[in-house]
Formats: C-alpha cells, sequence, structure tokens
C-alpha cells in the first residue's frame, strides 16, 4: 500500500494491492475477495482519494469457501495496519490517527460515494473510549 499523509496525522490518500487465493476449484472466492476490498475503507475518510485494487489468483491449493464474515476481518487487519503504520512514522498514538481519520454521522460516504445513512462508528467509538 501507499498512503500520503499530512504532518498532523490526516490522511490525504491512500492506495491498496491485494491478491488473494483463490484455490484450485470454483468457490466464493470472488466474493470474499469484492467484500474484501469494500471492508478496507473501513470507517476512514482517506482524504478522499482512496483506491483499491484485488487480484483474485487461481492457484495449485484446494479452495477454501468462506464462511461467515468473510473479507471483512482481513480487510479491517489491513485497514488498521495502515493506521498503526502511519501513527508509528508520525511518532502519535494510533488512537490519535484513527480519531483524526474516523468518519462521522454528518460525513459518512463511502470512496465510492455511497452514503451511509445508519453509519454509527463514531458514537461507538465515543462510547467505548468513555
Amino acid at each position: 500500500y501507499e498512503v500520503g499523509v499530512d504532518k498532523d496525522g490526516t490522511i490525504q490518500a491512500c492506495r491498496v494491492e491485494a491478491w488473494g487465493n483463490g484455490g484450485c476449484t470454483h468457490d466464493f472466492s470472488g466474493f470474499l475477495f469484492t467484500e474484501y476490498a469494500e471492508a478496507v475503507a473501513s470507517v476512514y475518510a482517506w482524504g478522499g482519494h482512496f483506491r483499491i485494487d484485488v487480484h483474485g489468483m487461481k492457484t495449485n491449493l484446494p479452495s477454501s469457501s468462506a464462511v461467515r464474515s468473510f473479507g471483512n476481518p482481513q480487510g479491517m487487519f489491513t485497514t488498521e495496519a495502515i493506521i498503526e503504520h502511519v501513527a508509528s512514522e508520525l511518532g502519535k498514538p494510533a488512537e490519535e490517527i484513527r480519531e483524526r481519520n474516523m468518519l462521522t454521522k454528518a460525513n459518512a460516504t463511502t470512496p465510492w460515494k455511497q452514503d451511509m445513512e445508519f453509519f454509527n462508528a463514531d458514537m461507538l467509538y465515543a462510547k467505548v473510549k468513555a
């Protein structure tokens, strides 16, 4: 991944490229890769400049059909690894980077311009933090 960030920790842009093991037979891997791509955006604004490319590959390994929440844990892991890396590079706590870049109910829109009318991550984060 590549991420552009201001000195204060405001993320201006992010580009992620990922590869997924689709196994040797047809399964739900294609859907998993789509879910992964959507999950990486997570609850952050990304400065309005976000791109993700996921390459699903057929391999010689057994296919592993997705079960629950497929793609989401992997996507959130990628997202939080980026946040942690930004924080480390800037010498700031990861919580500060999360809070600075987290969407709010007022501006909750996905990178593909879909409004999230039921967004509540900011409210839940505030409750957990309290």
